[in-house]
């Protein structure tokens, strides 16, 4: 089985609020838009919030009722991206792959998920990394086969799963979409 992650712990410190709750046009808030749209693609999915968190858990748990969904708070989300990563990896139970999704990109085509996992799966037997690309520049969500799981469970700092991107970089298999969706992410209220 292949599952999602959707990380959700950071700070939203350009934003000037908290982004992960603010209205898109169609009347979901940015958070709920991104998990729904993973929920719609995969059969288990962890959402990644920040540690302490409670309220917002307590506030999504009824908003996206799925039983196919953990909400997590991962213990070291104060440092970064990177060890919110590695915190919620580590709550993963017999996937074969992941792919990471960022909770502030609502804009993805379920269309273009589902076209990512379709190469995972064609490329599975390689342990594939793959990266969408989108007018010649990497997005996401990024898929890694469960080999990769002990090297994004190690992961500190904050910048994410790019240093197991780069230290198998023969594994990365970019996907050429057609969905701006890969590259736009919500930092500023203007980018909603």
């Amino acid at each position: 089985m292949i599952g999602a992650i959707v990380l959700a712990a950071g700070s939203s410190r350009r934003f000037g609020g908290d982004k992960r709750k603010a209205t898109l046009p169609n009347g979901k808030t940015v958070i709920q838009q991104s998990v729904e749209t993973a929920l719609t693609c995969f059969d288990e999915v962890t959402l990644a919030l920040r540690y302490g968190d409670n309220a917002l858990a307590a506030e999504l748990s009824p908003l996206i009722n799925n039983p196919k969904l953990n909400i997590f708070q991962a213990p070291d989300s104060a440092l970064g991206m990177g060890h919110s990563l590695a915190n919620a990896i580590r709550q993963v139970n017999n996937w074969d792959g992941v792919f990471i999704f960022l909770a502030d990109m609502p804009y993805l085509q379920q269309a273009t998920i589902n076209h990512l996992k379709e190469a995972f799966t064609a490329n599975q037997t390689n342990n594939p990394i793959i990266a969408p690309t989108h007018n010649g520049q990497l997005g996401h969500p990024v898929g890694f086969a469960a080999s990769y799981f002990n090297e994004l469970a190690a992961l500190t700092g904050d910048k994410g799963a790019k240093p197991v991107m780069n230290a198998n970089t023969t594994k990365v298999i970019e996907v050429t979409v057609d969905d701006p969706g890969v590259l736009k992410d919500v930092d500023t209220p203007e980018d909603l």
